[in-house]
């Protein structure tokens, strides 16, 4: 029975597990790159589309104005 009862909890932990994934994005503002804007978006439970879903959050307006974001493992 014990054994059971510890299998069962363990079962229960692995399967509420959720995956979250960093997507860091750096924003230039007036041509400054020496400078950027650091901000960190948390993606979670998109195991397939974490990296589309951040890449789709860069834009840019020129080069005086733009963002690029990457994912962080």
């Amino acid at each position: 029975m014990k054994k059971l009862f510890y299998l069962s909890i363990l079962l229960i932990s692995f399967s509420s597990c959720e995956k979250a994934y960093k997507c860091e994005c750096k924003q230039i503002l007036n041509g400054e790159d020496w400078n950027p804007i650091v901000t960190y978006v948390s993606i979670e439970n998109k195991k397939k589309n974490a990296k589309t879903e951040c890449e789709s959050l860069s834009y840019s307006f020129g080069w005086q104005n733009y963002q690029s974001c990457t994912i962080k493992e």
